[in-house]
């Protein structure tokens, strides 16, 4: 619950309107889907399942009237005298009553249908009458009496019985598969004087079935009294057979594998036929299907419609607050000119916005109170290092002018007066903020120079400088507080030769200057501390003095350019300290 609470309470408020508004709408909606999809997919099986069964039912009928048909021809031998006479008889009979009686039984076939093979007539003595539509061979030394069809024929008793698939050897050539009538033939409660069978193709069967469409994976099978397969629509499911044969209940489902079947069945009472009605689930789920795919168009579609009303109502609400709070990221960093533009139809948040934009112009205001009373303060206090070294610096330059007479230098004496010359030019004519990069390089040169003629040429100062980014401009008296610090701080006590490198290079975001030296460095703990100063972390400096004219040099330029330039400081106890002024590149651009 906690995990729950702390997921809700960082959520955005346009997150929390669409999390809350959205299953309102969408569980009812998927609600009644899952329920109407239900209740339709019930009802097309209920539907179906009483379409097998009325369809079984239909053809159950047909095929009843079909066999009807079939039924009076085998009652031929009652119809002519005849035939009756002969069937009395026991014995060789003479050829003409032979070809007399097959005539008969040709006559009997030689008509409109097609479903007819053959008639015979087998009479107890074993004579063999037989007539078909084709060139049957058949087999007079049969064993008729011991078949099953003869039997049955004879249990019936003068009632017509039907049989499954012929599969003897009475006919050796027949065409085509085939089923049979057969009847007993009797003279009322006289004895059985022989039996007729009539051989009959499956075309009359498929003419009944072949109006049946059950589905395209569907089948009707018709199995006979022996449960063996007489007919099927086609070859789906006939290796259900041995299960089809136990069927109890008219209508079940049959697992098939993955698949599940709706069998129906009934029980023919003319033939003792069983026909089987075979659905797959698969054609209800075709059904089923089309209507889940409309159901889940027409819900996507007004899924994606609550989604983008409620996306745009709360983007109503929400965008006025993303606008309001971008504005608060810009004044977070700084950027002070910006102001909320009220939109229409959110009067609360206009109101916030309102006061937004009087808080903000009031920050902005005392912000730039603060920042001209420190340039004012810097600015005093650069004047005054100015007034407060130049005493001081030309005092010492003098003192080595006259060292420098007193050992008849004549030539150090004009080095260092026409460098002090130049460096008292510069303070006289650079009263401006900005000056040239160029002549910022010149001025510490003047300064390096004189330090090298007074410490015996023990200072050697190495440069390496972009001569393209000399006629940038810069703020005056740029390196000369970060130099000093070397001479005065870095080779305090440094014995050999003192270096110094100046480097002037273009970054990413403007010029980098750089000046190294190899004096004693900062341990650890002192360069933390500095570093802290130098960002106004503390306002302590206990250990040295060195870190004066340093943070008076980072705050005059980020005063001056920004938060985003500087000075950076790299050192090591014994290594020396590696000093970056990071500065924008200006270029310069005479006036018009």
């Amino acid at each position: 619950m906690s995990a729950l609470r702390r997921y809700w309470e960082t959520r955005t408020f346009k997150k929390k309107m669409i999390l809350t508004f959205l299953p309102l709408v969408l569980f009812p909606m998927l609600f009644l889907t899952v329920l109407s999809s239900w209740i339709y997919s019930n009802q097309i099986t209920k539907s179906m399942e009483s379409n097998v069964s009325n369809t079984v039912q239909l053809v159950n009928s047909h095929l009843d009237t079909y066999l009807d048909e079939l039924t009076r021809l085998s009652v031929l031998p009652y119809y002519n005298s005849q035939i009756l006479n002969i069937m009395q008889e026991t014995g060789t009979i003479s050829d003409s009553d032979f070809k007399q009686i097959e005539s008969l039984l040709t006559q009997a076939i030689r008509n409109p249908r097609e479903d007819l093979q053959s008639v015979s007539i087998y009479r107890r003595d074993g004579q063999v009458f037989s007539s078909s539509i084709y060139n049957a061979d058949i087999n007079y030394a049969y064993d008729f009496k011991n078949s099953l069809w003869y039997k049955k024929a004879i249990a019936a008793n003068g009632k017509v019985v039907f049989t499954g698939k012929i599969n003897d050897s009475r006919i050796a050539n027949r065409p085509e598969p085939a089923f049979s009538v057969v009847r007993a033939i009797k003279i009322y409660n006289g004895p059985i004087l022989g039996v007729i069978i009539i051989d009959v193709n499956f075309t009359g069967l498929e003419s009944i079935f072949k109006r049946v469409d059950l589905g395209k994976t569907s089948n009707i099978i018709v199995l006979d009294d022996q449960q063996q397969i007489i007919y099927s629509k086609n070859g789906r499911y006939v290796q259900l057979q041995p299960r089809l044969a136990t069927l109890t209940d008219q209508v079940q489902d049959m697992k098939v594998g993955n698949e599940t079947l709706i069998v129906n069945h009934i029980d023919s009472a003319n033939t003792g036929w069983k026909i089987v009605g075979i659905v797959s689930e698969a054609e209800i789920r075709k059904g089923t299907a089309i209507l889940y795919k409309s159901i889940l168009t027409v819900s996507a579609i007004l899924f994606l419609v609550i989604v983008i009303v409620s996306v745009l109502f709360s983007d109503t609400i929400t965008k006025p607050l993303k606008a309001l709070r971008l504005l608060m990221g810009k004044v977070e960093k700084g950027v002070f000119n910006v102001s909320y533009q009220a939109l229409n139809g959110n009067m609360e948040i206009s109101l916030v916005g309102r006061a937004f934009n009087k808080m903000n112009q009031k920050i902005d205001e005392l912000i730039n109170q603060v920042l001209e009373s420190r340039f004012k303060q810097k600015e005093a206090e650069l004047n005054t290092l100015k007034l407060q070294i130049r005493p001081h610096f030309l005092f010492n330059n003098l003192e080595a002018i006259r060292a420098l007479a007193e050992i008849g230098d004549r030539e150090g004496i004009v080095e260092i007066t026409s460098a002090l010359g130049g460096m008292l030019r510069y303070s006289l004519n650079k009263q401006d903020s900005k000056v040239a990069l160029i002549d910022e390089i010149h001025q510490i040169q003047n300064y390096l120079r004189i330090e090298q003629i007074r410490s015996g040429d023990a200072l050697v100062v190495k440069y390496d400088i972009d001569e393209a980014l000399l006629t940038c401009i810069t703020i005056p008296i740029l390196l000369q507080p970060v130099v000093e610090n070397c001479i005065h701080h870095g080779f305090d006590q440094a014995v050999g030769t003192k270096l110094i490198r100046i480097a002037v290079k273009p970054y990413e975001k403007g010029i980098r200057i750089t000046v190294a030296d190899n004096g004693m460095g900062m341990v650890s703990g002192e360069l933390t501390k500095l570093l802290a100063y130098l960002t106004d972390e503390t306002n302590e400096l206990t250990f040295s003095a060195s870190g004066i004219g340093l943070k008076n040099l980072h705050a005059r330029i980020q005063l001056e350019y920004g938060i985003s330039f500087g000075l950076t400081l790299e050192s090591e106890g014994g290594a020396g300290m590696t000093v970056h002024i990071r500065i924008p590149r200006v270029e310069f651009r005479p006036h018009s």
